[in-house]
């Protein structure tokens, strides 16, 4: 087992002022990672990867994500990330060279007709043409 560091600077200067932020997490007793990098072929929706109580290819047990980086690699083109419940979907835009990161398997809330429960699958659909993504995953 080891520990995994995240370190996330945000630097920044406004108005002749030093606004940068840098925070260190550790999470300790993380057993294993999983790193790639592929291509979402244009115009399709690709699973990235899926929770479940079993695991298997391409799935992490739901109980033991402890942090997920997905990051769109496109220098132009944004994708559009689906985040998905047994029963509800949220899609998030994440933009050219940005990154979309969880700490947990939970989506958690309700609203008059939806209510979320643990995460099922993560897909991901370029918009514009291919692009490619990274993720990296550690679970216990």
């Amino acid at each position: 087992m080891a520990d995994l560091y995240i370190n996330l600077l945000e630097k920044i200067t406004l108005g002749d002022v030093d606004r940068s932020v840098n925070t260190i997490q550790t999470i300790s007793n993380i057993s294993y990672i999983d790193n790639r990098i592929f291509q979402l072929p244009s115009g399709s929706v690709t699973t990235i990867f899926s929770l479940s109580n079993i695991n298997g290819a391409g799935t992490f047990v739901t109980s033991s994500l402890k942090y997920a980086r997905i990051t769109n690699q496109s220098a132009a083109l944004p994708i559009k990330l689906i985040v998905s419940s047994s029963t509800e979907a949220m899609s998030y835009l994440v933009s050219a060279g940005s990154s979309y990161m969880l700490s947990t398997s939970e989506m958690t809330g309700s609203t008059t007709s939806l209510t979320f429960d643990d995460i099922v699958s993560i897909k991901a659909e370029p918009s514009g043409g291919a692009a490619n993504i990274e993720y990296f995953i550690a679970t216990t």
